[in-house]
């Protein structure tokens, strides 16, 4: 392969993209929907989060508590019973103006560093805290607990909960609802790039130009996918900037991102060797976005309201389904191996189908290129 004559491709497709308004607009879209979508979301959850917490050996756990929230507002009991007042009894019904209640032990640090297991009161309100976000905050603290000693358990975590909360609470993860919701735009965006670029080509007839040079089929096509990819790390992070999507686990958040940014380009690759004229690409590009788009809808809380219709059915035969829960997952915190293993197995499997259908059509490709 020739590095230099792949850059040569990619800065000349990525003047065309910038050149061309009507493209650009369409690329920048998923900014204009993380805008959209975080001042949504602010007005969902824009208020301060109440914290009353107890906790008079000044532990660092309240930092690791505290730091769970976007706004929290702390009030600092002076007394254990003052939080049990605040909340109650576990699965009580009353209004409470805190959403979490927290009593740490006068001598929690001490205790945990002998290895005498103490024990904290985690009180959850569920009209602001749901069962995803209760799992979080249990396993910051034991995941502290771990930091400073190592026996197992660390320590105990007694929680009660005042109005549970109902499972089918849209309020609930709409942040992780909406960055997984725009990743899945702008992972999108790919599969519109690719064959746009290569297709252009062939439209402008500019493909036996450019392989008259020393320039090979690979080449073009490689200098395709480096503007795609460059523009859609580009997209991404300022995604994430925008949104303050860096919640959840990471480390399986930047797996399923980099699979479905492996996905798009591979089908953006077959569609651009399959068809000739933009109106072609364009409308088979139309079917990918509904493809897209539709089953992530059905991801989070309004999944669970239409959990067990006959038409999820239909819903959960299409990948992509399993890339937007795979996102929603990772946002949430829900990543325990077992529970990710489907999403990961359907999705890495389409990804090479697709790959091997796209190395398919292009050695056809460069065959006919290669006889002009």
């Amino acid at each position: 392969m020739h590095l230099r004559g792949i850059l040569a491709i990619a800065r000349k497709d990525i003047i065309d993209l910038v050149q061309n308004k009507a493209t650009l607009v369409g690329l920048l879209l998923p900014i204009f929907m993380a805008v959209l979508f975080s001042f949504i979301n602010s007005l969902i959850s824009g208020t301060p989060t109440r914290l009353l917490i107890y906790n008079p050996g000044h532990s660092p756990v309240e930092r690791i508590v505290s730091s769970a929230f976007s706004a929290p507002a702390i009030s600092h009991a002076t007394s254990p019973v003052e939080v049990e007042a605040a909340f109650g009894p576990d699965g009580a019904h009353k209004q409470s103006s805190y959403a979490l209640g927290l009593i740490v032990p006068p001598t929690f640090e001490s205790d945990l560093r002998a290895g005498r297991h103490p024990q904290v009161q985690l009180f959850l309100n569920g009209d602001s805290i749901d069962t995803a976000q209760r799992a979080l905050l249990t396993q910051a603290l034991t995941d502290y607990g771990r930091q400073v000693v190592n026996p197992e358990p660390p320590l105990a975590v007694v929680t009660s909960t005042i109005n549970p909360p109902q499972p089918s609470a849209f309020g609930q993860n709409s942040k992780a609802f909406f960055v997984m919701y725009v990743l899945i735009m702008a992972i999108m965006n790919s599969a519109s790039i690719v064959p746009g670029l290569i297709i252009e080509e062939k439209e402008k007839k500019t493909l036996r130009m450019l392989l008259a040079s020393p320039i090979t089929f690979s080449d073009i096509i490689a200098g395709k996918l480096l503007v795609s990819l460059a523009y859609q790390m580009l997209l991404l992070t300022i995604v994430f900037l925008t949104m303050q999507g860096f919640i959840g686990n990471l480390p399986w958040l930047l797996l399923f991102i980099f699979i479905g940014a492996c996905l798009t380009n591979a089908i953006g690759l077959l569609i651009g060797c399959l068809f000739n004229t933009t109106s072609a690409s364009g409308a088979a590009t139309g079917i990918l976005i509904f493809a897209f788009i539709v089953p992530a809808l059905f991801v989070g809380p309004l999944g669970q309201l239409v959990e067990g219709q006959s038409f999820m059915i239909i819903v959960k035969a299409i990948p992509v389904y399993y890339l937007a829960e795979g996102l929603y997952k990772a946002l949430t915190g829900q990543t325990a191996v077992a529970a990710m293993l489907t999403d990961l197995t359907v999705i890495t499997g389409t990804t090479l189908v697709f790959f091997g259908l796209a190395a398919w059509s292009l050695r056809h490709q460069a065959a006919v290129a290669s006889s002009i």
